[in-house]
């Protein structure tokens, strides 16, 4: 299973952002389990995930974020119609289409 972590700076939005997302990838019998955090805990919580998404807002961090989990895991920024909507399905097919390995 492929552990996904979406970050943004307090973790409220993007924690209901994950919520909608494990529920398309149930629905779809993908294996992912999609989790959240603020800015804050990013650090301390990131061994144990395998890629990342940041909210659009804290794009700026992405340098320091990279840096921080290296080059192995992959990391993108969430575009933000998708991201501001809560919309789940939308933002799971950006991340099937980012990491294709996640698709199986």
């Amino acid at each position: 299973m492929t552990k996904l972590l979406i970050c943004c700076l307090f973790g409220n939005t993007a924690h209901s952002l994950a919520k909608k997302m494990q529920k398309v990838a149930d629905d779809g019998g993908y294996k992912l389990l999609v989790s959240a955090v603020g800015l804050d805990s990013f650090a301390s919580v990131q061994p144990a995930f395998d890629a990342f998404l940041l909210a659009p807002h804290i794009q700026y961090k992405l340098d320091e974020i990279k840096a921080t989990v290296g080059e192995r895991r992959p990391i993108a920024v969430i575009e933000s119609l998708p991201y501001a909507s809560l919309d789940g399905a939308r933002v799971l097919h950006f991340v099937l289409a980012t990491f294709p390995d996640m698709a199986s």
